[in-house]
């Protein structure tokens, strides 16, 4: 088969040749071997070669691919896109029998729905940031694809007491974040939610030019003492661009109907 039917983006290449390799041998099979009663057969057995983990496998080396390349979802949607059409511009040119036609979309089915799935998953970062951990700290991760912010963790064992205030529990993180980006810290919902513990400053603000390590202040305000333990997960990050604004003074503000009125004046 002559590849260069199938004008594929380079850095795609690895990803597609499996689907080529299939392709070719498609093309290969002597046209008096199929029938109407063979090709759905022939189908079968080329599909069950693929199997699930194959198939994840493949996920994987393509969303591997995009994030090494520091692609866009948006980028990388249109080099997918762009490959299924070279690929499926490549197929005209050869113009396959019904019998391999049909064999053959059944294999595309599968693969393009590879290239579907890991766009699906394929999770962009806005940018990279460099973090100087301590001995023993672990970089934040993500636990889901579309979460908004990542977690961290405590660096050592730690006993918060009942009643306390600002309790000071180190990370081991050190960020170096781009001008113009704020980082901000929260508390993860399952411990507002099922412990006494309560972020002393509400809302950790990180500004960009702040080196020195993250560190969690949090408030018991519980009965008991509450352990946490080196590797907990205790709090939860996330970055975002700092809109500044320049203030000035004026004698009078536009009206609006809500005017001056404060606490409870919109209704319970």
């Amino acid at each position: 088969m002559d590849n260069t039917l199938f004008n594929i983006d380079a850095s795609m290449e690895a990803n597609v040749q499996p689907l080529l390799d299939v392709i070719e041998q498609v093309m290969d099979i002597p046209e008096e071997q199929l029938t109407d009663d063979n090709t759905e057969v022939i189908s079968g057995m080329i599909m069950g070669a693929f199997t699930p983990k194959m198939r994840e496998d493949a996920i994987k080396e393509l969303i591997k691919g995009f994030d090494d390349l520091h692609l866009s979802r948006a980028q990388a949607k249109e080099m997918v896109e762009n490959d299924k059409t070279m690929i499926a511009q490549g197929l005209e040119e050869l113009k396959p029998s019904p019998h391999k036609r049909a064999i053959l979309d059944a294999i595309f089915d599968f693969f393009f729905e590879v290239f579907d799935k890991a766009l699906e998953k394929y999770h962009n970062y806005t940018f990279e940031l460099p973090i100087k951990l301590s001995d023993n700290a672990q970089l934040p991760t993500y636990a889901h694809d579309t979460d908004a912010c990542a977690d961290i963790y405590s660096l050592i064992d730690i006993v918060i007491p009942a009643h306390s205030i600002s309790t000071q529990i180190p990370t081991g993180l050190r960020i170096a974040l781009p001008e113009g980006w704020v980082a901000k810290i929260a508390p993860r919902s399952s411990i507002g939610a099922k412990t006494g513990l309560r972020l002393s400053n509400e809302l950790g603000i990180i500004d960009a030019d702040y080196r020195g390590e993250i560190k969690i202040l949090y408030d018991n305000i519980s009965d008991s003492d509450y352990e946490i333990h080196a590797g907990d997960r205790i709090a939860q990050i996330w970055i975002e661009p700092v809109y500044r604004f320049k203030p000035f003074s004026v004698d009078i503000l536009p009206e609006t109907e809500r005017g001056e009125g404060g606490f409870g004046s919109s209704g319970k």
